[in-house]
């Protein structure tokens, strides 16, 4: 397979109301692009992460609803000449969008392409005040409690998580308090379903977030300083946990990267207990003994091996359609030495893992290494 490299990233910044989602794609598209030193006619195809409330599911659709249409790309490319690239694949997951893209060039059937998520939690109809729906997060909060009785972790460890994530959330927007949340704060935020409280749960939000893959020619005629996308899998499984270890250890073997190569990780934090569970489904920490990563300051801004220096879902809101591309945008900033007061020192491997749950408990995980 041929090497892949990111070339350009860019996301709007995460929040709960104002933009459209069509302005916020066509912003973040357009971004990336810019990013990478390309136009929209260098880009050969468009890989699209787009949400469950399509009413009319075809490319061209999904074009006009995420604003792409703007920059040219639709369900059919224009023949003749340098014309942007048509939309090739689109569902609900921005981490399937990126597997697709990241396989097609890998695969040597393009040379370019646009990867880009965007949506609102819940859809158009549902208000993200509203989220999560009452089953999900039954559903969760009982996962928590599993793997409580499992590891010996307390609430005390989930509020020093969701303490973590926020306040390097604080730190990445310049619109949210610089105040740093404490354990405290966290427990005190109100139980909502046993053992999570408020602050332990991903709420809503709305985001878009935009990546561009290219092969090794294409990277040597853009303007971008270009992490190695060293694999990005698509696992699906009857949970979360179960497919995450499948993933990584598929992840490990093909790029020939291990958990002790990590510098930083970027990994779905729903609740604060599903962070500390990857931990050691990720091999970060061996079973059981997840809790005493985050006791240590192991997993911290300034730690070993941080996690979520960008806030995560805790800090962003929970969003399929886009999370996983935001994460791998986080990475390529951070192994470009550009992510300001958030800047691992010294990065050069990252690892993301997103998840989007489905029906009856049913999850894909997607988990992307890159590297520079």
């Amino acid at each position: 397979m041929a090497d892949v490299f990111a070339v350009g990233a860019a996301a709007t910044k995460f929040g709960r109301s104002g933009c459209t989602i069509a302005g916020m794609a066509h912003l973040a598209a357009m971004t990336a692009l810019e990013d990478a030193g390309l136009q929209a006619r260098d880009i050969a195809a468009v890989f699209v992460g787009c949400g469950n409330d399509l009413a009319d599911p075809s490319a061209d659709a999904v074009a006009v609803r995420l604003g792409l249409r703007r920059l040219g790309f639709g369900g059919v490319a224009l023949s003749g000449g340098a014309s942007p690239g048509r939309i090739e694949h689109f569902s609900a997951y921005g981490g399937e969008a990126l597997h697709q893209g990241w396989q097609s060039v890998a695969m040597g059937s393009y040379d370019a392409v646009l990867c880009v998520g965007a949506g609102r939690t819940g859809g158009t109809a549902a208000p993200v005040d509203s989220w999560p729906p009452a089953p999900t997060l039954k559903r969760r909060a009982a996962a928590a409690r599993l793997y409580m009785s499992a590891s010996g972790a307390s609430v005390e460890h989930l509020a020093k998580i969701s303490a973590k994530n926020l306040g390097h959330g604080a730190l990445n927007s310049p619109l949210r308090s610089r105040r740093q949340v404490t354990p405290d704060h966290v427990l005190r935020s109100g139980v909502v379903e046993w053992p999570l409280t408020r602050l332990m749960i991903a709420a809503g939000g709305q985001r878009a977030a935009a990546v561009v893959l290219a092969s090794d020619g294409a990277r040597r005629r853009t303007a971008a300083r270009a992490p190695q996308v060293r694999g990005c899998l698509l696992i699906g499984g009857d949970d979360a946990e179960a497919a995450t270890v499948r993933a990584a250890r598929l992840a490990y073997r093909v790029s020939g990267i291990g958990p002790e190569d990590l510098d930083l990780v970027e990994l779905d934090d729903v609740t604060a207990a599903a962070e500390l569970a990857t931990y050691e489904a990720l091999e970060l920490a061996p079973a059981g003994q997840g809790p005493e990563l985050i006791d240590s300051g192991f997993t911290t801004l300034g730690g070993v091996l941080p996690v979520n220096t960008s806030g995560g879902l805790l800090s962003a809101g929970a969003l399929p359609s886009a999370s996983g591309l935001a994460q791998v945008c986080h990475i390529v900033w951070q192994l470009r030495c550009e992510a300001g007061a958030l800047q691992v020192p010294r990065a050069r491997v990252g690892l993301a893992q997103s998840v989007k749950s489905g029906p009856a408990g049913a999850d894909v995980v997607a988990l992307t290494i890159l590297s520079r």
